[in-house]
Formats: structure tokens, sequence, C-alpha cells
């Protein structure tokens, strides 16, 4: 059996995983968020005045898990002329830690149209705006190091506008043992920033949606089983963890089974100042 191409680009790694609340009692995780941002200022000169008391910025986020799901449905003969190689029950419910995946990638890619700020690139992308992203974090205070997000598109202009820079741009191509921890998707890093290609990275119509920021702009929550579900597999596992589980459901007449994958997650903007669009022509 040939597996045929697909874009596996993984970007958990560059989320912050805020917690499982499977079997929480609730649906919805929120978490607190407070500002820090206060300097100590000069006592009163009289050395008797007491301090005003200073409000610390607090609020929060809360991220509730949704449903995701797939439905691959087999016929009987499908399955009883099978031979041995060929596409099995099996290798399907595998392939369903794997969709889990490439969805928590589309979710990231589409939560990364809400960042508020965006550069845009006069026309394809290239270095110039992919530095302007880079401004843009700094002058919001933004630590590094900084993740990108970008369409094949957009990775292939800004490789064009790489070699054509005469000053020193320091480009790293990713090597094996990079992505194997920081996943399928990392094409390298540029200026320090950790770059991935993915097409799932959205557009408009016009512009690709891509996107830079630093740990702590998206986070993800999710909800694993706590119990076996009727009917199911056990949860399937991938080396980062996966909270799928599958089903089997059989139709007698006219004979026919599902594999039925089903988990739950969500991502959402943690802090929106941490991270921002990177838009290009298409």
């Amino acid at each position: 059996l040939f597996e045929t191409l697909v874009d596996r680009t993984d970007l958990r790694t560059t989320l912050i995983r805020l917690g499982d609340v499977g079997g929480s009692g609730s649906d919805t995780l929120k978490t607190p968020t407070v500002s820090f941002d206060d300097p100590f200022a000069a006592a009163n000169t009289n050395e008797t005045a007491a301090a005003a008391n200073t409000a610390l910025g607090i609020g929060s986020v809360s991220l509730s898990v949704a449903q995701q799901i797939l439905v691959y449905q087999l016929s009987d003969k499908f399955m009883i002329t099978g031979g041995p190689g060929n596409l099995n029950m099996a290798q399907i419910a595998a392939n369903m830690a794997d969709a889990y995946v490439l969805r928590v990638t589309d979710l990231v890619c589409s939560t990364a149209e809400g960042f508020s700020t965006d550069v845009t690139a006069s026309s394809t992308m290239d270095v110039d705006n992919f530095v302007a992203a880079m401004a843009q974090l700094e002058q919001s205070s933004v630590p590094g190091p900084y993740s990108a997000v970008l369409h094949h598109k957009q990775w292939t202009g800004l490789q064009s506008s790489l070699r054509s820079e005469t000053g020193a741009v320091a480009y790293a191509p990713a090597t094996y043992e990079q992505i194997a921890i920081k996943g399928p998707g990392f094409v390298g890093t540029v200026m320090g920033v950790d770059v991935y290609s993915s097409s799932s990275v959205t557009d408009d119509g016009t512009h690709f949606n891509g996107s830079m920021y630093g740990l702590g702009a998206m986070a993800y929550v999710e909800a694993s089983p706590r119990q076996a579900m009727p009917g199911s597999m056990a949860a399937l596992v991938t080396p980062a963890g996966s909270p799928v589980y599958v089903e089997f459901d059989r139709q007698g007449d006219p004979g026919l089974t599902q594999v039925i994958g089903h988990a739950f997650c969500q991502v959402g903007i943690l802090e929106d100042a941490r991270g921002v669009g990177v838009l290009s022509d298409i």
C-alpha cells in the first residue's frame, strides 16, 4: 500500500496546552490572567503618608472543547476481497490519531486569523514582510523565540527573497533531529524564528493569512475519555499524546461497517499582543 502525499504539519509544540477537561465536570477551562507591569514608584518625601493601592490588571480566558469527528465506511466486499498489504480496518483506525493532528493544525491556522495586528506584504511574501512581523512583536515586548506559520507559497516566496538578499540573513534549514522534536512541517529557522510551512494556512481570496507569534499567543485544551466508551477501542496514543477514541458501527443490511473517530478539543487566542498576522498576495 503506497500512501500519497499529505501535509502532516503539527503545530502543537508552538502552543500552550492549558489542560485536559476529561472527567472535570465541565466542558470549559477558564484560565485567569494577570499583568505584572507596575514598577515601583518613589515614596512620599515626607516618609509618613501611605502609598496608594495599585490594582492588578486581571482577567481570564475561557476555552470550551468541541467535538471533532471523522467517519470512514467500508463495504463487506471491500474487506472480504482485500489481500495482504491492502488497506484494512486496522490501518484506517490507526489513521485517526494522525487525522486529529491535522484538525488541530487547521484550528491553529483559523484561530491565527483573529490576531488584531497584521503586517501585509506589498505583493508576495518576502524578507521585508518577515522582518516587519518580527519588529511588531519586538515592539510589543513579546519574548522569543518566535514561530512563523506560512502557507507553502508564502514559504517559497520567502526563500526566493532570501536568495536575493546581499546582507547577512541567517537561515538554517531543518534537520531530521529538529523535525523529530518540533514536528512535521518545520522547515528551518530564519533570523532566529522557527518557520513552519502548512497548506492549512487560510486565505481571503486575495491574501494568505500567515502568522508569527511567541509562546503564549495561542493555547489549546483537550478532553480525554476517562473510561471506555460503549463499543469503542482503547484511546489511540501518538508521541505527543492524543484524546482520540475509535468505534465501529455495523449495518448488517446492506453489509457496511463504519470506522468512527472522535476527539474533543479547542484552540484559542490566549494573549492577542503576542501574535501578528503575516499577510501576502496569493
